[in-house]
């Protein structure tokens, strides 16, 4: 298992690799100040 941290993890693209990553067994950490992305995306 890695430790993967994505910026803008809010927004479209942050949001699918964080669910990549996710999927297959990483652990992520997203950071993101909700400027373009959405809160539902996080």
């Amino acid at each position: 298992m890695n430790k993967i941290l994505i910026t803008e993890g809010a927004g479209f693209i942050g949001s699918n690799l964080s669910n990549h990553f996710l999927q297959n067994g990483n652990e992520v950490v997203c950071l993101d100040d909700f400027a373009t992305g959405k809160k539902e995306r996080s």
